[in-house]
């Protein structure tokens, strides 16, 4: 049995990086659909609001921010939990950068004018997995409120 749960463990912690140069663009945008899609399921404002940041965070052509949420779209479809984004987001951005992202949940939570307590929670969700501190959490979630 311990060799069993060894080999289970080094599975589940082998932490190899990516050599997809769009994974970690891809797991943000799938987080950024599945808030969309959250409440009422997906306003084109929310939408509207994932293509902003994902244009505006990453730098994205449109052909390539095209292609990429079109990947994020079935990866979110395809997912059965938020971990399966955070795991590679944590490691992969450093706290600013998932304090940013954090805020750009909220910027798409809010841009119909309506905040979903399903939507809160899968921010605040988000944010723990994500490392990011309370604090953080709230002054993103202002500055978000304040756009």
């Amino acid at each position: 049995m311990s060799d069993w749960f060894k080999a289970l463990t080094s599975i589940v912690n082998r932490h190899e990086p990516s050599s997809d140069p769009h994974a970690l663009p891809r797991a943000a945008a799938a987080l950024l659909l599945e808030m969309a899609v959250t409440a009422e399921g997906g306003d084109q404002v929310e939408l509207d609001v994932v293509h902003e940041a994902m244009a505006t965070v990453f730098g994205m052509a449109p052909a390539e921010l095209a292609s990429l949420m079109e990947q994020a779209h079935e990866a979110r479809r395809q997912s059965i939990s938020l971990h399966e984004f955070t795991r590679g987001l944590r490691p992969g951005l450093a706290p600013e950068q998932r304090a940013e992202l954090v805020e750009w949940l909220w910027r798409v939570a809010f841009a119909d004018a309506r905040l979903d307590k399903h939507e809160e929670l899968m921010v605040r969700r988000v944010a723990d997995l994500l490392a990011v501190p309370h604090s953080e959490f709230i002054r993103r979630k202002l500055l978000a409120k304040e756009r």
